[in-house]
């Protein structure tokens, strides 16, 4: 990444801060792995601290609050609230729509501009389960409150999206993602959860998080990506089918630490669009094997693990 500086900080163009590994829908080919009982979220007391130390050192552009569901941690008007006070801008929070009415207080939060010069926080709807197009759209005119401005189709396709903005400049945007392409994550002939064995180059060449320069944090560390963070931890719940020699290898990966950052930040995010020797563990030319999403509702009283 070429580096910027503002204010003496390091300027980072985006980064999804993922908060919790649980989801409410059962996608195939989740690329965070939520369709395999992925459990587990993080509480925003347990980061608020080292949160505090990346915003005396990075400005970030564009925030986006993620899971999994974010809508399913418990704290996630803490995360939004922490985060405004670190970085007063506005923030995304990323959802597939099932859940805007069932947090008491998220409203509020998209009501009011985070500073005398920033905009609103908004929702941004990845919209999977279009087979029940009719419920999405009473979730969203449910939590917004008339008259309500339409921009774009009314109903999205692929490429494009909807936007929704009430009487209070509360704002929704929904764009359609109905189609995953395979995710790192498969089982094997044996029926066991495993990664792939592919080029890292040729990986990386067609790896979207790299083409949008989408970084991650998770758990007050910086990754370069998140199926990278994530392996580790579903190993830990679920057990990989790896060689000894993969299993090292994908452990040896070493995010960025707030503790770290002075001393081997500016190397990190100089080398942050290079190729990995972990790609090796994720799909290549995923784009031309796309596969329709069939969302189902999971077993809910699992998503709290």
């Amino acid at each position: 990444m070429d580096i910027k500086y503002q204010d003496g900080k390091i300027i980072v163009p985006k980064i999804e801060i993922y908060t919790n590994n649980t989801c409410n829908l059962n996608c195939n080919n989740c690329n965070r792995f939520n369709n395999h009982h992925f459990t587990g979220y993080q509480k925003w007391s347990d980061y608020k601290d080292t949160m505090r130390k990346w915003g005396d050192r990075i400005l970030i552009y564009q925030i986006v609050i993620m899971g999994g569901e974010p809508l399913l941690n418990p704290t996630i008007l803490d995360w939004i609230d922490g985060l405004n006070s670190i970085w007063p801008q506005s923030l995304q929070i990323l959802s597939n729509g099932t859940r805007l009415n069932k947090v008491k207080g998220l409203y509020e939060k998209l009501r009011h501009k985070v500073s005398q010069h920033s905009s609103r926080n908004w929702i941004g709807i990845s919209w999977h389960n279009t087979t029940d197009d009719g419920s999405m759209y009473e979730e969203i005119y449910k939590f917004l409150q008339e008259p309500i401005q339409v921009l774009g189709p009314e109903t999205p396709v692929y490429g494009s999206e909807t936007t929704f903005i009430d009487k209070n400049g509360v704002r929704i945007k929904l764009w359609l993602q109905n189609e995953f392409g395979r995710a790192a994550i498969h089982k094997n002939e044996q029926g066991n959860f495993t990664l792939w064995d592919n080029e890292p180059i040729a990986v990386h060449a067609g790896c979207g998080f790299a083409q949008f320069k989408c970084y991650h944090m998770i758990k007050g560390k910086l990754y370069k990506c998140g199926p990278v963070a994530l392996f580790p931890e579903f190993d830990k719940q679920h057990g990989l089918d790896l060689s000894e020699s993969d299993r090292e290898l994908m452990l040896s990966y070493q995010p960025l630490t707030v503790d770290d950052f002075w001393g081997s930040g500016t190397t990190w995010f100089s080398m942050v669009d290079e190729p990995l020797p972990q790609c090796k563990f994720c799909p290549k030319g995923w784009e031309y094997d796309a596969e329709m999403i069939y969302p189902t509702v999971k077993n809910k009283a699992h998503i709290y693990q």
